[in-house]
């Protein structure tokens, strides 16, 4: 009951159109939906993946995360109803824009760790933390999206050991095949925190076997233009040893948030 409009964009598995909802309650509704392909995604045992995708995000409801409002099937395709995002990924908005003032830096970042909290909280790992699977609404309000990686951690499996994510935003503990946990976002976000602020990841290189290693190793430079109190933070965010980054709860208290800004009354 939707009427789709023009293709947002396309993957492997299927694509993502802007639609309007023809329903009586929601008539008018402008959506984004994702079609997925079945025979597609059984080719390559994905099904059980887009399964997970459903069920974590479905149950979701955060001012940051991308809502998932339904989701249907057919014999050939799996529609996920979900929120639409008028200004896109944020992958496109940063190109465009080079790289981000810290003043908005810090907007951006207050609402991506307010959402991986509120995933955290609830004990779902994203793993795939990274620019383009994060949107912006009309109003540039930050939202999580792809949760196709995303795990439910709880008593029996509260680590991980499979090897994951997206080599300029992964975890060391990752690569090197050690167990995980929600640390894991903690090193994305403070990967994405670099790239908003320099225009470009940490750890990148046009090898990925060389962008790995320099992760593991801890390799990446600080432009002499980004605040003492960003540096600091970029520091305490991309600890190798996970038990030393700084904790989800303690981001947002950290003097980067407090300075250059006028107190609160």
């Amino acid at each position: 009951d939707y009427k789709f409009g023009p293709l947002l964009g396309k993957g492997a598995f299927g694509e993502v159109f802007k639609a309007v909802s023809l329903n009586e309650k929601s008539f008018g509704e402008v959506v984004a939906i994702k079609r997925i392909n079945i025979k597609k995604i059984s080719a390559v045992k994905m099904i059980k993946r887009i399964r997970n995708e459903i069920e974590i995000q479905y149950q979701l409801n955060h001012p940051s995360i991308l809502r998932l409002y339904n989701f249907s099937e057919t014999d050939e395709y799996v529609y996920l109803i979900m929120e639409y995002c008028e200004n896109g990924e944020l992958y496109k908005y940063l190109q465009k824009r080079h790289k981000l003032p810290e003043e908005e830096v810090k907007n951006v970042m207050e609402q991506l760790v307010e959402g991986v909290k509120y995933l955290h909280h609830r004990g779902i790992l994203h793993r795939d933390l990274k620019l383009s699977n994060l949107f912006l609404t009309s109003d540039y309000k930050l939202k999580i999206g792809d949760f196709g990686l995303a795990t439910q951690l709880n008593e029996s499996n509260s680590e991980q050991y499979t090897l994951c994510g997206t080599p300029n935003y992964i975890a060391p503990e990752i690569i090197q095949r050690q167990p995980y946990s929600l640390p894991t976002d903690i090193w994305s976000i403070g990967c994405l925190f670099v790239t908003l602020l320099t225009g470009k990841p940490p750890f990148e290189c046009k090898e990925i076997p060389k962008t790995l290693e320099r992760v593991i190793n801890v390799s990446y430079e600080i432009p002499s233009y980004i605040s003492v109190t960003a540096s600091d933070l970029i520091e305490k965010l991309l600890q190798k040893d996970p038990v030393k980054r700084i904790a989800l709860d303690k981001i947002l208290d950290h003097l980067f948030f407090k300075t250059g800004r006028p107190a609160k009354p």
